[in-house]
């Protein structure tokens, strides 16, 4: 510590003071503030640089977000004057299956939208023109909202970020629910890898190989016996299929329709026809009630439970003649025109 100095004003001994001299006599010196000391060798500095705001965290979808509560979204359409409709639309109960949600119209331009061309030109650099017709993939019996939005699915351009992979399917059995059949339809780059980790996810539910695309076992066996099994742990899954993003997307809107409206259920099926069917006079159709999973707390909209014919040529054959027919086309346009 430096020394201190106090400068003292000497009293004069003689004479009389003025007023100002008598005030400044009396006046006390001013307190020295001392410095504190500078902190030990062995202590800690103080840290008062901001703390940077801690990274977000994704959770699982809960049925409370607000997408999941989501009753209305905006039409997808645009307007004449270049700018997006403004009218608000009630989603679809097919949509709840499906994330992120498909392209809804209003009343007006979901008429129009449907009517306006029949298919389109396959946007794939390097190749030549090839005119698609929408009537080949999508059926008349599917609803007119499941149609739009399968039809803006086909036309969008190849992704860069889609890579090739498979479309698996499980059998979820649940003898609680005898007259419903569940079936999980999912995508993966590494099949055997991807059905061992749904085992350990959701270690409740007992999952049965359906089968895969592009390609399953044979019905009849090699000499050998080694063309393959559904068995976990002994699948061979054989080569990944083309842009498996848009293989399993195509599937689950139709697959969402199904499930919701059953035009399977139809003793007419599939020569039924729901595509002027409009949501003011079709009813309003039991909605799948899609509930967090027990196991992990996710919400599978992968997971489509089908009700069960009673009768006719689809009973039991649900996944042979219902899903893996949709997952075959869809394989087979995608690899067609954008692989």
């Amino acid at each position: 510590m430096p020394p201190t100095f106090v400068v003292a004003i000497p009293s004069p001994q003689t004479g009389k003071q003025s007023l100002t001299m008598q005030h400044a006599l009396n006046t006390k010196p001013l307190p020295v503030i001392t410095p504190p000391s500078h902190p030990h060798s062995d202590s800690l500095p103080l840290d008062i640089t901001p703390k940077s705001r801690p990274r977000a965290i994704s959770v699982p979808l809960s049925p409370s977000s607000s997408s999941a509560t989501k009753n209305t979204t905006q039409c997808s359409s645009m307007t004449k004057l270049g700018k997006r409709c403004s009218r608000q639309v009630k989603l679809p109960s097919t949509h709840s299956h499906i994330d992120p949600i498909p392209v809804v119209y209003c009343h007006q331009h979901r008429d129009a939208m449907f009517h306006a061309q029949t298919g389109f030109y396959v946007r794939q650099k390097g190749m030549p023109d090839t005119f698609v017709e929408f009537s080949d993939y999508i059926p008349q019996y599917l609803q007119r909202d499941t149609q739009l939005a399968l039809r803006v699915e086909m036309e969008k351009a190849a992704s860069t970020s889609d890579v090739p992979g498979y479309i698996y399917t499980y059998e979820i059995r649940d003898p609680k629910r005898p007259g419903v059949i569940q079936l999980k339809v999912g995508r993966a780059v590494n099949l055997t890898k991807r059905l061992d980790q749904w085992g350990k996810q959701c270690g409740s539910k007992i999952p049965i190989v359906r089968g895969w695309w592009p390609g399953t076992v044979e019905d009849e066996s090699d000499d050998d016996g080694t063309n393959g099994s559904l068995l976990t742990g002994n699948i061979k899954a054989g080569e990944p299929g083309p842009l498996c993003h848009r293989v399993e997307r195509l599937v689950h809107i139709e697959l969402a329709d199904l499930v919701v409206h059953t035009p399977y259920l139809d003793s007419k099926f599939p020569k039924v026809d729901n595509s002027d069917t409009s949501p003011s006079t079709s009813g309003s159709p039991k909605k799948a009630t899609m509930k967090p999973c027990l196991d992990c707390g996710t919400i599978h909209r992968e997971i489509f439970a089908f009700p069960r014919p009673e009768k006719g040529r689809y009973k039991g054959r649900e996944w042979e003649l219902l899903v893996k027919p949709v997952i075959e086309k869809w394989g087979k346009f995608v690899s067609e025109y954008y692989a």
